[in-house]
């Protein structure tokens, strides 16, 4: 089949699209930022997600390992871009959008403001629906205020896209949990349909010998949330992380800016497997973060009372487990010691439920996740719904994105009485560049976004990476290829 009349079956999709989980679409607000037009691009933007300066800043940005412009020298640089616009914004033109018309009288509670029901709440809101978000924290966001250091993502980005969404109608109330100051039966009977986006926020355990028996132990979540809450303490001198996260470098790098001297991450596979962005362990690198690669913990080392020392063990990588990667496999007689008076577990987190009453009935994974409908979003119980981490474990924020959406959608039909049913999956046909097309394509210097230098990263939390230029911004956006108009291989999947 030609070109032409694939083209003729159904909508074309640019790569970068294809890729995004949450289904934005980047070049359209690329194409407006390379005219100039800003403000345009953000609404474009905002037209399926408000949070652009928050995902432009935390967001893995997977559009951009699909970029066809990275065959010819480096991707479009679409998070740095996302994050522009709504940067430029905020500082030039902060703005309040008008309420909308509550049109359904049907009311929906959402409990949880990380993006998952952030999102969920906006979609809703401008389906008509009256929106009450509880969120038990004394601040809005969720993970996003509570465990993402301010050095990535600044409170100020954070208050001024919730104060978005609540400013379209969205009723928000914080310090409220539900099992306390609201109960699960008092929300079944003022709402007609009740989300749930309560995130991920149970540190786990590493289970190993001496765990429970010293002081010293501070998981991450718990040290994340107590320094974006206001609470500099310095936790020790000698700090080391486990994990290979995100969480365990923002742990690392969180040690540092409150002083502590010496700060290592033990991390059992290699910097090819480590699942954080690979830009965020180069900063940790950079700013002095010790990473002891193919090492696992054995035993927690501790004299009166107190750690003093953690005991690990060299591994080698052997045949990929479920995930893909390849197993660590420990190596005899390998055994050292980092010294350390505190050890902040990194590994996982898990979703804290126990806010739910004993006859709850709703059902529970081992996981320790809400069980939802496969598309559907709903419980075991009509008309409450889940999402977020608070089903799939911790992932990232466009994922939780993603989630909110598609559930608002499905709250929406339940709303209607309509019967919920799995979304039918529709492949996509992607617009790629020939060989032949990357071959003639001019060679165009990427953009760098300039950076806080080292010095000044000591003792605070200032935003280390500090955006492009208006110049940066529509020089970058030029380098687009417009896939979608000029590729002339179409990739069906």
């Amino acid at each position: 089949m030609t070109v032409e009349a694939k083209r003729g079956k159904g909508a074309i999709m640019p790569p970068c699209w294809a890729a995004c989980p949450a289904g934005a679409k980047p070049h359209g607000y690329i194409a407006l930022i390379a005219q100039g037009k800003f403000e345009q691009a953000l609404s474009l933007f905002r037209k399926d997600n408000p949070l652009a300066g928050i995902c432009g800043r935390v967001c893995p940005h997977p559009c951009e390992r699909e970029c066809e412009r990275g065959k010819v020298d480096q991707p479009i640089a679409i998070a740095a871009l996302k994050r522009f616009m709504a940067d430029y914004e905020l500082q030039h033109n902060p703005k309040r959008p008008a309420p909308l018309p509550t049109t359904r009288t049907e009311k929906v509670a959402v409990v949880g403001s990380g993006p998952a029901g952030l999102i969920a709440a906006y979609h809703l809101r401008k389906m008509g629906y009256g929106v009450t978000l509880f969120e038990s924290l004394p601040v809005l966001g969720g993970m996003l205020s509570v465990g993402i250091p301010r050095n990535r993502l600044p409170q100020e980005i954070i208050n001024y896209e919730t104060g978005y969404i609540q400013a379209l109608g969205v009723e928000m109330k914080t310090g409220v949990t539900v099992g306390k100051e609201i109960s699960l039966e008092e929300l079944q009977k003022e709402y007609q349909a009740i989300f749930f986006a309560t995130g991920a926020h149970k540190g786990l355990k590493l289970g190993i010998e001496g765990e429970d028996g010293f002081e010293g132990f501070l998981d991450c979540i718990t040290l994340l949330r107590r320094v974006n809450l206001g609470d500099p303490t310095k936790p020790g001198e000698k700090v080391c992380v486990i994990g290979g996260g995100n969480a365990a470098i923002d742990a690392a790098r969180t040690a540092l800016r409150l002083g502590c001297s010496d700060v290592n991450i033990v991390y059992r596979r290699s910097r090819k497997e480590m699942p954080a962005n690979s830009w965020e362990v180069e900063e940790a690198e950079f700013e002095g973060v010790k990473i002891h690669y193919l090492a696992a913990p054995v035993r927690i080392l501790g004299a009166n009372g107190k750690v003093t020392g953690m005991e690990c063990i060299r591994m080698d990588l052997g045949e990929p487990d479920s995930s893909g990667r390849r197993r660590p496999v420990p190596v005899k007689g390998s055994e050292f010691v980092v010294e350390c008076d505190v050890i902040v577990p990194a590994i996982s987190q898990e979703p804290e439920l126990s806010f739910l009453p004993e006859n709850h009935g709703l059902e529970i994974s081992k996981w320790n996740s809400f069980v939802i409908g496969e598309g559907t979003f709903m419980t075991n119980q009509p008309g409450i719904f889940a999402g977020g981490d608070s089903v799939t474990g911790p992932a990232t924020v466009i994922e939780a994105v993603t989630a909110g959406h598609k559930a608002a959608l499905m709250i929406d039909k339940y709303l209607r009485g309509e019967v919920l049913v799995k979304p039918d999956s529709n492949g996509k046909r992607i617009a790629r560049f020939s060989q032949e097309q990357i071959n003639e394509i001019e060679k165009s210097a990427h953009q760098e976004m300039a950076k806080l230098p080292l010095a000044e990263r000591q003792g605070n939390f200032q935003e280390v990476e500090l955006g492009f230029s208006e110049e940066q911004a529509i020089s970058e956006a030029k380098r687009c290829l417009e896939c979608r108009v000029k590729g002339k291989v179409i990739q069906e999947k």
